[in-house]
């Protein structure tokens, strides 16, 4: 059998990273998973020794500098760390996304020197301040490389770069959509929550909680929200009453792999078990995304009305003294040793309830026509497409 041509290899592999970055890595050959992996692998590697080095040595050196110059003043010192956090996470995915463009526009063939060039480079960083933190270290820090090494070229070669870049585009796609929560959503679950926001047992309730506790109890809604979300998802790549018509399929396939496939429509094959349960993950991660982004939307307004609306005086009053078991007092929320004006009451109070509203936001988005519109279809859409492309390139 002859060895396929270079145009064709290249068509591969375009339509191979196109389904990754639709969060499908299934959808690629298992065959191919692990196929030019040192251009791959290079933009993970480079985003692992960011974290490792120097980005949390130099996190905590900003802000002890602040600190001595601030003179532990506190709104000084707490924009200094929020800077410090906001300048690291640039940093970290600019590196992520400049190294994964660069090799992206390179030949293949230099593109693969450098890649392999630059996990050298971090590899060896990783090393030197493995032996910077323990000068008595033997082999210690090297095993630990080739740990990193090994764990990014098997995340990457199951897709798991290309998951990262896919769930951060999401991120951007769900921010960008904070004006439709706003506009929507949030107003008719905001006329429910704020009653219960200024209710004494919900305030005396989260007060007692442990960060824990908030953290179960959003886990819990996070189940049953997926569940919610894979069920409805289901019967949509079930329905074959969805199937688009001829000028929808083309115009779908605009801007894909399959664009100049559309001489005739594809036969539709059965997804098998990966692919499906590929597709019922990536629409759930989506949905909770989004759930995620309208629960820090709502908490956040929340913590800004009861820092208005609620002095601490009276806070005080709503918690009482408590009981000997359970005593419920005022928390100053403390960062790095400051003293914040807000407590961690309001905090604990805003989080909870933002939690437990998340769970009719997540059945309005696939349920309500208005809702599903904006928040349920569009993500739909995308999963349609990767099947049609699947069908006419497998065709």
């Amino acid at each position: 059998m002859s060895s396929p041509s270079p145009t064709n290899r290249s068509a591969r592999r375009d339509a191979d990273r196109w389904f990754r970055e639709q969060g499908l890595p299934t959808f690629v050959p298992l065959r191919r998973w692990f196929t030019d992996l040192p251009r791959r692998v290079a933009p993970l590697i480079v985003w692992v020794a960011i974290v490792v080095y120097p980005l949390g040595g130099g996190i905590e050196l900003v802000v002890d500098l602040a600190e001595d110059s601030t003179g532990g003043e506190a709104t000084a010192l707490v924009m200094v760390v929020i800077l410090a956090l906001v300048v690291a996470v640039v940093i970290t995915w600019a590196g992520y996304f400049l190294v994964r463009l660069l090799l992206r526009r390179l030949p293949v063939g230099i593109g693969t020197i450098v890649a392999l060039l630059l996990i050298i480079a971090c590899l060896a960083g990783i090393i030197s301040d493995g032996y910077n933190d323990n000068p008595r270290a033997t082999v210690g820090p090297v095993f630990t490389a080739l740990l990193i090494l090994f764990l990014c070229v098997l995340v990457t070669g199951m897709g798991g770069g290309a998951l990262i870049s896919w769930a951060s585009r999401l991120a951007v796609r769900n921010a960008s959509a904070i004006g439709h929560m706003a506009s929507i959503a949030l107003p008719v679950i905001l006329m429910l929550v704020v009653f219960a926001f200024f209710s004494a047992e919900v305030w005396q309730m989260a007060s007692a909680l442990h960060w824990g506790s908030i953290a179960l109890v959003g886990l819990v809604v996070a189940v049953l929200a997926g569940i919610v979300v894979l069920r409805v998802s289901a019967s949509e790549i079930d329905d074959d009453a969805q199937a688009p018509t001829e000028v929808q399929r083309r115009a779908m396939l605009v801007d894909t792999p399959a664009e100049h496939r559309t001489a005739g429509p594809a036969a539709h094959q059965r997804l098998r078990a990966p692919q499906r349960f590929n597709i019922l993950l990536a629409m759930t991660f989506a949905q909770l995304v989004q759930a995620l982004f309208f629960a820090l939307l709502l908490a956040a307004l929340l913590i800004v009305i009861g820092g208005i609306a609620i002095p601490v005086g009276v806070a005080e009053i709503w918690l009482g003294p408590g009981s000997e078991s359970q005593p419920l007092v005022i928390e100053p929320l403390v960062i790095a040793g400051v003293e914040l004006p807000i407590t961690v009451n309001l905090l604990k109070a805003a989080m909870l309830l933002s939690l437990i509203a998340t769970l009719p936001f997540v059945f309005s988005a696939v349920s309500e026509a208005r809702y599903r519109e904006r928040f349920f279809d569009p993500i739909m859409a995308d999963m349609r497409r990767a099947i049609l492309v699947r069908d006419a390139l497998s065709a």
